[in-house]
């Protein structure tokens, strides 16, 4: 009979300490703090799995990539005469705004050398990497900056001053600027300019000045540019 009538007052006792230690747990101004950090922590964690991931210019898996074709026509000075250059890159587009490639340039004919450089006429060629950055690619009108830059080399044939000295042999960099539009899915149409800069010209009577120069640029561009389909 007292074993049942101790035990409740136990219990009675035991909750009353429990309440006065949750009591003094709430009024404590360490323990409050404590607590608003833990929420705080388990807050930022739910935030946390609700944002989107960061958005980069490398993907480590890009979503688009995109292998494209572009012959360009410009047209330029080069030794005192107004030409055509033939051009033709190629490469890859990573997320749909970074191009690496290759490029090739050639003169169409050979140019004659006027009086005040030497005799005879030239041809040259030139190519190399080719990288490329495009602004807003899905605006129907953006723009792109096209960057080549590698080695070239130069032939001259009618010369009648003797034995050719110096390297036929330069390098050369050539940046720009150019508007191009998305014409069609498998199409974009350009045109801009462009800045020629060679060196290491010591060919004969050529020098860098004479190789180096601006240039009109008509751009055409072929691949595959529904990039809504690659994801």
């Amino acid at each position: 009979m007292v074993r049942y009538l101790i035990c409740p007052l136990f219990e009675m006792d035991l909750n009353f300490h429990r309440l006065n230690s949750v009591h003094y747990f709430i009024k404590d101004p360490w323990m409050k703090i404590l607590l608003i950090i833990i929420l705080a922590i388990f807050g930022t964690m739910k935030l946390c799995g609700q944002i989107n991931p960061m958005d980069q210019l490398f993907k480590d898996k890009p979503r688009d990539l995109v292998l494209y074709l572009n012959p360009t026509f410009e047209y330029s000075q080069i030794a005192l005469s107004r030409t055509m250059i033939g051009g033709l890159s190629g490469g890859v587009i990573i997320n749909k705004k970074i191009s690496i490639g290759a490029v090739y340039n050639v003169l169409p004919k050979n140019i004659s050398l006027p009086p005040t450089i030497g005799t005879g006429k030239f041809q040259m060629n030139w190519g190399g990497l080719h990288l490329e950055y495009t602004l807003w690619p899905l605006q129907k009108v953006h723009l792109t900056f096209p960057l080549s830059a590698g080695i070239g080399r130069l032939k001259i044939t009618g010369n009648t001053g003797g034995t050719l000295s110096g390297s036929p042999n330069f390098i050369f960099a050539e940046p720009g600027i150019i508007i191009e539009a998305n014409i069609w899915r498998y199409a974009k149409l350009g045109i801009g300019t462009s800045y020629r800069y060679t060196g290491n010209v010591s060919y004969d009577s050529l020098t860098s000045a004479d190789l180096s120069g601006f240039a009109a640029v008509l751009s055409l561009k072929f691949g595959n540019f529904r990039y809504s389909l690659h994801r």
